[in-house]
């Protein structure tokens, strides 16, 4: 009889769980091992994706700032020309869609980096396991990363007991060290969509192609937050024992006809 059972899983442990069961099929099916070049690979992708967030952070810092200088009624002279901003047709409509389309791009961004991590994490514990090294520590060597809040955790290595025990005093501390960042950053995103829908409503004009404007931005910020919320939602998965029987039996027909021939 075949076991089956369910859990839930957020797309991060989905990510993790599939990448770790490639993994074993791999050497299930007596494949080329992945090796730290791949794992390298994955990290300087990561790298890469994390600098493209920093990109569309200041673009939607800019943007965000130029929509408020023409909602406000206030001019800047473009630099090398005579021109000036209110003179741009659509300017302030041009600004909030770029400023709706920065923050949709930086959660997608920042879902995409999050898969990285689990990804990482699940062929760094693979690769590594030889050397029983601390996956985070190649990620650190290939990266910068904030390394605070890996040893703000009572456990800084997944799967393995502290040696060091932290007080009570001290997880409050550190708790409250990244629980300022986590706000923070929240903060600022919901401070974003916040002005630019508060600009979008008072200051976009009251006709037809204003209020198509006004629409395009709710439905981008709305997009923004089914990509934020894809970060921690979970849904219900079935896992069957049925598909590793097969693979097993199919593994040992395998190893049979090699030895057959």
């Amino acid at each position: 009889m075949t076991e089956r059972y369910t859990l839930k899983q957020s797309l991060y442990v989905r990510a993790s769980m599939f990448t770790a069961d490639e993994l074993r099929r791999q050497k299930r099916l007596g494949l080329d091992e992945v090796n730290e070049n791949v794992l390298e690979g994955l990290v300087n992708q990561r790298a890469k994706l994390e600098g493209r967030q920093d990109k569309l952070i200041r673009s939607l810092t800019i943007s965000l700032f130029l929509a408020f200088v023409a909602w406000s009624g206030g001019n800047i002279q473009i630099p090398g020309t005579s021109a000036s901003l209110v003179e741009i047709p659509s300017f302030l409509e041009l600004s909030l869609i770029a400023s709706s389309l920065s923050v949709l791009l930086i959660t997608y961004t920042f879902l995409s980096l999050q898969l990285y991590d689990a990804v990482i994490a699940a062929v760094a514990r693979d690769v590594l396991a030889k050397n029983k090294l601390d996956p985070d520590l190649f990620a650190a060597a290939h990266t910068p990363t904030w390394l605070f809040v890996k040893y703000s955790k009572m456990a800084p290595v997944d799967g393995r007991t502290p040696g060091f025990k932290i007080s009570t005093l001290g997880r409050v501390f550190y708790g409250v060290l990244v629980g300022f960042l986590s706000v923070i950053v929240l903060g600022l995103w919901f401070l974003a969509i916040s002005s630019i829908l508060y600009i979008g409503h008072s200051g976009l004009s009251d006709d037809v192609a204003g209020w198509v404007v006004y629409a395009t931005c709710i439905a981008i910020i709305l997009a923004s937050f089914v990509s934020m919320a894809a970060n921690i939602v979970e849904f219900t998965h079935e896992m069957d024992f049925s598909v590793l029987e097969k693979m097993e039996t199919d593994r040992g027909d395998l190893g049979n006809q090699s030895v057959v021939e």
